[in-house]
């Protein structure tokens, strides 16, 4: 059976029977997110639908939640948005998106225990040397700083005892490139409470290849609540 054969590969695992519907979706989202091809033909009507029908799910849920104020699941509906519009697993590296790359050397960075943000600091050379491929260095330092970066600033300001304006100066920080961003890159920009639970403010923030090198800001107030915290 092919989903069986599917459930096996998939990297998440699932209780429920295979009998139950949830249980075939699941395996079908997983196994299009792995990018995981179908041996028959049994599936392919079901994998359509899941091909066309995820994305739009997905980016139903993370707007509700968005609206709701919901910080934590947002984040997570948002990253499962990302998931399956790029088709790969949020622990997989970035670089995954873009081409160029073999196989191998993905694998090889998945297994450094590095954080993505340390990548920034190394050379074409410590790179090379990390993966033990010293011709791939430029290559990989080339990629890492086009890839979508801000640098964000905020001056706050209280304008009564329970209202903060916010002026939010965005730096673009990467190299842009037709082929990776085409014309414009977009972004969402969330202010939590300190536990945060609840969104506060929220912008979509689309930067536009010809203000790449220029300072953005956005102005806009949001709520303290009383008593203030220490």
């Amino acid at each position: 059976m092919e989903l069986a054969k599917l459930l096996e590969r998939v990297p998440i695992p699932i209780k429920e029977s295979l009998e139950e519907p949830s249980a075939k979706i699941n395996v079908l989202l997983q196994a299009y997110i792995s990018q995981l091809k179908l041996e028959g033909l049994s599936l392919t009507s079901d994998m359509v639908f899941i091909t066309q029908s995820a994305g739009r799910l997905m980016r139903a849920i993370f707007e509700i939640v968005l609206k709701r104020g919901w910080a934590q699941l947002a984040e997570k509906a948002l990253n499962l948005c990302k998931m399956v519009s790029k088709r790969m697993w949020s622990v997989q590296t970035p670089l995954r998106q873009f081409h160029g790359i073999s196989n191998d050397i993905l694998m090889k960075l998945e297994k450094k225990d590095l954080a993505w943000e340390r990548y920034y600091d190394l050379s074409s050379q410590e790179l090379g040397e990390l993966i033990r491929a010293p011709k791939m260095g430029r290559t990989l330092h080339k990629f890492i700083h086009q890839f979508p970066k801000l640098d964000m600033a905020a001056h706050v300001q209280p304008i009564t005892r329970t209202v903060l304006r916010v002026e939010l100066t965005i730096t673009p920080d990467f190299q842009w490139e037709d082929k990776v961003h085409e014309y414009v890159e977009s972004f969402w920009v969330l202010v939590e409470d300190n536990d945060g639970e609840f969104i506060h403010h929220r912008e979509h923030f689309l930067l536009k290849k010809q203000y790449i090198d220029e300072d953005h800001t956005l102005n806009f107030t949001v709520p303290i609540c009383e008593p203030l915290p220490p």
